[in-house]
């Protein structure tokens, strides 16, 4: 017993309990609207739903990642943060709201609720990020069922009124963000909690680390949502009905992954001091055993589709095996490169990480080309899309990674060569001294 608490201890314990719980809300969710909605309604859900969580992920990076990496202790920097913050929840939410009202995929009053609901979310993540940073990893699930728990008695009320609807699923979202994010509120430390200060804020500083940080973490769910309008536009909503249910179906791993990522963020800023080459270590340990543990709950998911699938759907479509596989390779190759990528942002090379994810709207490219020339060619597009995080982690690793690694390696050996004396030197560099 005494072994299991001290595992259980262990702050990775408590990011992986953090993250199975934000995961089992996020899928909980989901899988009522592909039981409710239908398959067209799913697809309609899952491009409101992606675009909260693509505004979500740009004020991730931007101050979640930034409030990890950077001095938050520091006035500026904190006013920074809680500007940063404040701005893109309401951009999002303004965009949100005009967005679902013109093109009426909800009545305008609920359009505002959208609105509401996407600050709301961007709120509740940015505490989520702050409980992380601080070590709080064991309050994430009391936030998460918090968040699960009022957006299903919601949809339970609601379905007692009538028949759920794309709006009552905007108002269970609003009502379980919003009780989330003031749990989590009340769990930060005091010291912690975003009450100030809010004058002379270091924007520059926090924007010139976050921002690529934020372009970096919207990548992927900027090309999820522009692969639900490209298949929806391509191939109409009913079709991509069953490859988002598929998506859903392998929902817990791919936040699992992105999970993991938050974690291994904070750690590889505690090996910083030890160099870059132990921190290489620890990613090439992390990207395999991410690879293997991802690759069995996929294989998993493959075999347990017969049972599981109906499920999901309540029968009214099927959800296509090739799809649940093709998802799952998806996040095993999200896996793989996760580590890279933090590493190389610790060390301060966002930029040149960026622009070699690039290769995964590559990948994007080819799937939608894929459907645009092949019929019944759709559940074969997460297998292409797996492609591009492959080839961006071996890009990393090898044009991003090692080049700081061996620079870090050589800067000892060249500073021992200026301080020897010019014989010494010689002899070190392979030629006799004269």
């Amino acid at each position: 017993m005494t072994g299991l608490a001290r595992v259980l201890r262990r702050p990775a314990a408590g990011a992986l309990a953090g993250q199975a719980t934000s995961a089992l809300a996020g899928l909980v969710l989901q899988v009522a609207a592909a039981r409710e909605l239908g398959a067209a309604g799913l697809a309609a859900f899952s491009l409101v739903y992606g675009a909260i969580v693509l505004a979500t992920a740009v004020c991730s990076g931007l101050v979640g990642d930034s409030l990890t990496v950077l001095d938050r202790t520091d006035p500026g920097i904190r006013a920074g943060l809680h500007v940063g913050t404040a701005v893109v929840s309401g951009a999002a939410g303004l965009v949100g709201c005009l967005l679902a009202v013109v093109t009426g995929l909800v009545p305008a009053w609920a359009g505002l609720l959208l609105g509401l609901a996407t600050a709301a979310f961007i709120v509740e993540d940015t505490l989520r990020r702050l409980l992380m940073a601080a070590g709080r990893f064991w309050s994430l699930p009391a936030v998460d069922v918090t968040s699960m728990a009022l957006a299903l008695a919601v949809l339970v009320w609601l379905a007692t009124t009538g028949n759920l609807s794309l709006t009552s699923f905007v108002v269970a979202l609003l009502a379980g963000q919003t009780g989330a994010a003031l749990v989590a509120w009340v769990l930060l430390p005091a010291t912690e909690r975003p009450h100030g200060p809010w004058r002379r804020p270091s924007i520059a500083v926090v924007v010139s680390f976050g921002a690529w940080r934020a372009a970096s973490q919207a990548v992927r769910p900027a090309l999820l949502t522009v692969l639900r309008v490209l298949v929806v536009g391509l191939a109409g909503a009913a079709a991509y009905g069953p490859l988002e249910a598929a998506r859903v179906y392998t929902a817990p791993t791919l936040v699992l992954v992105a999970g993991l990522g938050s974690f291994l963020l904070p750690h590889f800023v505690s090996l910083r001091s030890r160099g870059p080459a132990a921190g290489l270590r620890t990613a090439d340990r992390a990207a395999a055993g991410l690879a293997l543990a991802v690759g069995a709950i996929g294989l998993a998911g493959v075999a347990a589709l017969p049972w599981l699938g109906p499920l999901l759907t309540g029968g009214g479509y099927g959800v296509p095996v090739a799809a649940v596989a093709g998802w799952a390779l998806y996040a095993v190759a999200g896996a793989v490169l996760l580590p890279y990528s933090g590493l190389a942002a610790v060390h301060g090379v966002q930029r040149r990480v960026l622009a070699l994810r690039g290769l995964e709207f590559a990948a994007l490219g080819l799937a939608a080309l894929l459907v645009a020339l092949a019929d019944g060619a759709v559940v074969w597009v997460p297998l292409v899309l797996a492609l591009g995080p492959v080839l961006a982690a071996l890009a990393v690793r090898q044009t991003v990674v090692l080049p700081i690694v061996r620079d870090a390696a050589a800067e000892p050996a060249a500073a021992d060569r200026r301080s020897a004396p010019a014989g010494v030197a010689a002899v070190r560099g392979g030629v006799a001294a004269p």
